[in-house]
């Protein structure tokens, strides 16, 4: 791409779309709650015995409760009120995530994650499993995640306790452990959408192998669990389920995983979607929802009609692997303003654009 293009604020913004459909298959469009005055019949403004404490340690305490603790404590009194709107991490989440806070008390998850957590987690960037830009959250495990990992990362998956409990020899009481995430009804999926109606109580694949790991002393004693061979009266997918769990990875693949080699025996996930939400990451630049780039989605156009050079498709797709998956993994990657910037100076669809919107201007 020639370098002497300059890429203004107005020319980002026709290479990109931020509220695309395809990515429609998450939490969305939950209504936020009004929020309303103190009425208190006393000029009493106290906030009981933590009146006493130095402001550095009640600044400490707020920040490691959850936003139903800080929510309650705000309901005492006209100062406590006060005191937990001025915090920082509640100040951030209200103004830019508002819909994340009322996605994890509807999932009856904000008690397990504190506000300094949640903050933290709103100023990251990146996806905990490739380390590219991430643009949702995984609500039962605070955990910043992008739409490709959604679906090929098994650890990220969820799934319901009697699946949790048979795949890995655990009871009701280990699994109490854990938080249950109960899901929103609605329609989900990563690749394919589903009607789920029902409420589903759901547990982290990732946090059910920890667990897992704790209850039977070792990584090794947990393996050693996963037959060889469907036992009798298992249907096969449900042992190749179980199987992915087992191999769920702990620690970050750190790569793109549309580019390395397909394994066999996938399975879609039941679950897909439905316990992750979008977030915007906060940057002293403001709130970055992300963006995907209209180059890649006419790169992923051209491939389906034969169209798309040989060598750039060398380039986007290493040998061995399936054409398709990166490609289509391109079309839903969410890149942060400065990552996008970046990227459509290389980006074989974004050139075609320009080039096209060049010679149109030209006639």
């Amino acid at each position: 791409m020639p370098l002497e293009r300059v890429f203004s604020t107005e020319l980002i913004g026709k290479l990109t779309c931020t509220q695309e459909l395809d990515l429609g298959g998450m939490i969305r469009n939950l209504s936020l709650p009004e929020t309303s005055p103190i009425r208190q019949k006393s000029a009493n403004s106290s906030m009981g015995r933590i009146d006493i404490l130095p402001p550095e340690i009640l600044l400490f305490i707020l920040n490691i409760l959850d936003f139903q603790a800080l929510s309650r404590l705000s309901r005492v009194s006209r100062r406590a009120k006060a005191t937990v709107e001025a915090l920082v991490a509640y100040k951030e989440l209200l103004e830019h995530a508002p819909d994340v806070l009322v996605a994890l008390g509807k999932t009856r998850l904000l008690q397990y994650h504190s506000a300094a957590l949640l903050r933290q987690t709103l100023r990251a960037g990146r996806c905990v499993s490739c380390l590219h830009f991430g643009g949702f959250l995984l609500l039962p495990t605070c955990e910043r995640v992008c739409f490709e990992c959604l679906h090929q990362n098994y650890a990220l998956r969820m799934t319901t306790l009697n699946m949790a409990r048979k795949c890995f020899h655990l009871t009701n009481n280990h699994l109490k452990k854990l938080p249950i995430f109960y899901s929103i009804p609605g329609t989900y999926g990563v690749m394919f959408l589903l009607s789920r109606r029902k409420v589903y109580r759901l547990v982290s694949v990732k946090q059910v192998k920890q667990l897992a790991i704790e209850v039977h002393g070792s990584a090794e004693n947990v393996a050693n669990l996963m037959p060889t061979t469907p036992p009798r009266g298992m249907a096969w997918r449900e042992f190749c389920i179980f199987k992915w769990f087992h191999e769920a990875p702990l620690e970050p693949p750190g790569c793109d995983l549309s580019r390395i080699p397909e394994r066999s025996n996938l399975v879609e996930d039941d679950f897909g979607g439905m316990a992750s939400i979008r977030m915007p990451c906060l940057s002293g630049t403001g709130a970055d929802c992300g963006r995907l780039c209209k180059g890649c989605r006419l790169a992923d156009e051209l491939h389906s009609q034969g169209l798309l050079p040989a060598a750039v498709l060398e380039d986007l797709a290493p040998g061995g692997i399936r054409p398709s998956r990166p490609l289509r993994a391109l079309t839903t990657r969410l890149h942060s303003r400065e990552g996008f910037v970046e990227h459509i100076k290389t980006c074989y669809g974004v050139n075609r654009l320009l080039t096209a919107w060049e010679t149109e201007r030209m006639e």
